[in-house]
């Protein structure tokens, strides 16, 4: 099965998962006007849609994960052969996706559990509609701790496999192009997935801390996610210092020795070739870049950042405007 049918096929079993969700939490009554006159009823019409949508946005991003991992350390090793084998690089992520499915459904069970408890939910003389969430829930939580798991599992491969000081040259970060490529695409997948959120809050009185919270985690996803791009940035920064420390030494011994010997420098023609030789080497060092991102990547970078507080913004519209139509069936 070539890449186009695997894609094809990933995204069918996704929509047919999120309608039969749908249909499910629809035939329990989730979606009936009048569950919506209590902050129940509401949270579990959140419940359903958030679980529906997030479930597929989950299973579609894990097998995306994958085969972008795939493509873009294959890339890198295609400039880098020595580095690793291609097969040794897959059955190294194959490994690391296998063992995070086992981890996750045993972290998600604990969390269903867990928040079940807390909640109180956990009662025989809950409703159905409640008992189906919750088996809902179970695979939303085993998803959620799945991607985080890819996520960061991806990023410490990169960090641990493919950034050694040795192999960051100062003139060959175009090389890192590849795996800058696929921090942003696990940054859009971390704002995508928080910006989803959202649909939790619909109707409801969100608490500040809650928001705070989201944030911070979302903060920190970030700052890890983009801990690859950091860390050429400091090698390339280090590596620059002493190249220019050391031109600027050289230089400096050019004059000494223009001053040993009485003469001007001007008069020296291999002395003078010599220092208009470091200059255009400083000249050359001082211009490059230390990221490994460039201008569209920034622009990527930015709107990422963005992404989350804009959902929030965008959530609270459409609340606004599902209120005004429940408003309005009443009246009818």
């Amino acid at each position: 099965m070539n890449v186009n049918m695997q894609r094809y096929s990933t995204l069918m079993f996704c929509v047919l998962a999120g309608i039969c969700i749908l249909i499910g939490a629809h035939y329990f009554g989730a979606f009936e006007l009048t569950r919506l006159e209590t902050p129940l009823g509401i949270r579990q019409r959140n419940a359903a849609l958030a679980f529906g949508l997030m479930i597929v946005f989950f299973i579609y991003t894990n097998r995306y994960l994958y085969h972008r991992s795939v493509k873009c350390f294959s890339d890198f090793l295609s400039k880098y052969p020595s580095e690793m084998k291609h097969q040794t690089m897959v059955v190294k992520l194959q490994n690391g996706f296998e063992q995070g499915r086992r981890y996750s459904w045993i972290g998600g069970g604990l969390l269903t559990v867990a928040y079940l408890l807390y909640e109180g939910l956990l009662s025989l003389e809950s409703d159905p509609l409640s008992w189906y969430l919750s088996a809902v829930g179970l695979f939303f939580w085993r998803y959620v701790i799945y991607t985080l798991f890819c996520l960061l599992f991806v990023t410490r491969f990169v960090l641990t496999h493919f950034l050694n000081e040795a192999l960051i040259d100062l003139f060959g970060i175009e090389r890192f192009q590849h795996l800058s490529d696929l921090v942003i695409s696990n940054a859009v997948i971390s704002a995508l997935f928080l910006s989803l959120i959202p649909i939790f809050w619909l109707g409801t009185s969100v608490p500040i801390i809650d928001r705070v919270i989201v944030s911070i985690v979302f903060l920190l996803l970030i700052y890890f996610l983009f801990l690859p791009v950091h860390k050429v940035q400091r090698i390339i920064a280090k590596k620059k210092s002493l190249a220019i420390a050391r031109i600027n030494d050289s230089i400096k011994q050019l004059f000494l020795l223009n001053e040993n010997y009485k003469r001007r420098l001007t008069d020296d023609p291999v002395r003078l070739r010599k220092l208009s030789s470091l200059i255009n080497s400083k000249q050359q060092i001082s211009t490059v870049s230390e990221w490994a991102i460039d201008i569209p990547q920034g622009m990527k970078t930015i709107a990422i950042v963005f992404s989350v507080p804009v959902s929030w913004i965008i959530g609270a519209l459409v609340d606004e405007y599902l209120q005004q139509l429940i408003e309005i069936s009443k009246m009818v």
